[in-house]
């Protein structure tokens, strides 16, 4: 389960929050994922409207975009809803 949430999926921690770099069949128009890390909740949708196999091209987290593929990282206790545009 390690690789296909990490590697496939593509959510992995990293120092600064949660990396999002998804890997998969680009047949797959999405898919959800709730991750717990430190001690936050994130509810994780992806979307790929143009059939992409490789990264994010947009992710927002609660409405406001990211600049980059880390998610960072919420107080515990919190929940989040993240969009990613594969």
């Amino acid at each position: 389960m390690y690789t296909v949430t990490q590697y496939i999926l593509g959510v992995r921690p990293d120092y600064d929050g949660l990396m999002i770099d998804p890997c998969i069949p680009p047949e797959w128009n999405g898919f959800s994922v709730t991750r717990k890390f430190r001690g936050a909740v994130y509810n994780i949708e992806f979307i790929n409207p143009v059939h992409r196999s490789k990264g994010a091209w947009e992710i927002t987290v609660d409405g406001k975009k990211l600049e980059t593929n880390i998610i960072p990282v919420f107080p515990e206790g919190t929940e989040h809803k993240v969009k990613v545009i594969i």
